[in-house]
């Protein structure tokens, strides 16, 4: 009971102060807005303009279909596009579902055949074939680069098509109507060719463009940088409770109140439940102050989103209690904070996505507070997720304020037991 009351009394005390408010309330928001509207909106799901994944479905039996495939592979699009052939056209619409694709172009069965006669055939009809590009209605501009490609091959082909029936049989059998008038050779072309159902004004390829799946919201700018700044200024906002304790001895107070009956061990886990309770208003103000000034959605899942915001207060609070143990003075501790709350801001992603990062340094990022509560959080507000997907990153959390908590009370108890 004791040591809520000195909780208690901890909290009120940084919330009467407006220079605490500033840097765990207003400082997080502004920063917010100011990036907000710097940004607006971004894609985060479209990858950059280079490798762009793609299959080519490539159901004709003859020679057209092989054309697309050689024009996709070619080494001027190597760096744009990383093409691969399938048979399963299905199977290629699953993994644009499942993200492993931007696209896939199919090519019908008979798409040959409906273009170009037989060698023996007398009475060929031409009919219309349409190439397929199937994609991934998240992204925002890979679409619109395959559907450039494949109309330029398709209109390559649409020309060589129209020449092509413009042969010299042709030509031979109109010889008695053209005799001199060679000036009306064109509309003459043109007149037989329609006879025989070829529009020389229309292709005879379609390209139809499918979106497969359902389309995503755009990136919320706002639902990824608040939660981001959130957790970078609680950061400091915990190790700035934790070296009150070493002020407090500083300046006698602490030493005073342990005169008193009241156990070391009680003394110092209220303290500690001060800095611990303090973050937790702070995070839920910012939570819902955010959801009214910016219009973000926190996601489907209240409980999910409460189970990690107290899990990253209890980690940070317990992690700035145990850096604090091994500081001499508030001042070096002060140093301690605000080098690790700045290296664990860079590393765990409270400025960029942290799932980019690769190698060593995506090692270093799993280390960090940051990075698994922005992962959190940015399932929640971004992907949709329920309570369920979020255990893995509120699990890490758990023990990493369950072990820094219990290190740093005995810390503390081992420091101040007089």
């Amino acid at each position: 009971m004791k040591a809520f009351l000195i909780a208690w009394k901890d909290t009120l005390t940084r919330f009467r102060d407006w220079k605490a408010l500033a840097g765990m309330l207003a400082a997080p928001l502004l920063i917010s807005a100011l990036i907000g509207l710097a940004f607006g909106n971004l894609d985060s799901s479209e990858a950059p303009i280079e490798d762009i994944p793609v299959v080519l479905v490539n159901a004709d039996e003859g020679q057209l279909g092989l054309v697309y495939e050689e024009a996709l592979g070619s080494e001027g699009l190597a760096d744009l596009l990383t093409l691969e052939a399938m048979s399963d056209l299905e199977a290629a619409k699953r993994r644009i579902e499942d993200g492993e694709l931007r696209a896939v172009v199919y090519i019908p069965p008979g798409f040959s055949a409906s273009l170009i006669p037989a060698a023996d055939a007398t009475d060929f009809e031409f009919g219309a074939v349409t190439v397929q590009v199937f994609t991934d209605p998240a992204a925002g501009i890979s679409p619109f680069i395959l559907k450039s490609i494949v109309e330029q091959i398709s209109a390559g082909l649409n020309g060589a098509l129209l020449a092509g029936q413009v042969s010299a049989a042709q030509v031979a059998q109109q010889a008695a109507l053209l005799g001199p008038a060679m000036a009306d050779l064109g509309q003459v072309l043109a007149e037989e060719l329609t006879a025989d159902n070829f529009n020389v004004e229309q292709p005879r390829l379609g390209l139809e463009l499918v979106e497969t799946g359902e389309a995503s919201q755009p990136f919320d700018v706002y639902a990824f940088f608040v939660p981001g700044m959130a957790v970078f200024f609680l950061m400091f906002s915990m190790f700035d409770g934790s070296r009150s304790i070493l002020l407090e001895q500083t300046r006698g107070t602490l030493p005073r109140l342990m005169t008193t009956p009241t156990p070391t061990g009680e003394i110092i886990l209220g303290k500690m439940g001060g800095t611990f309770l303090s973050g937790l208003l702070q995070f839920a103000i910012l939570v819902l102050a955010s959801t009214y000034l910016f219009d973000i959605s926190w996601g489907s899942s209240p409980l999910g989103v409460a189970t990690i915001m107290v899990l990253t207060v209890f980690a940070a609070a317990g992690l700035g209690a145990l850096l604090t143990t091994f500081a001499r003075n508030e001042n070096q501790a002060s140093i301690i904070a605000s080098a690790v709350s700045l290296t664990f801001g860079a590393l765990g992603g409270s400025f960029f996505p942290a799932s980019s990062l690769t190698g060593v340094v995506d090692i270093a990022s799993k280390l960090t507070i940051n990075r698994w509560a922005m992962e959190g959080f940015t399932k929640l507000t971004a992907g949709g997720a329920g309570f369920s997907e979020i255990l893995p990153e509120a699990g890490i959390l758990a023990i990493i304020g369950l072990v820094t908590f219990i290190l740093a009370l005995r810390g503390f108890k081992r420091r101040f037991v007089i």
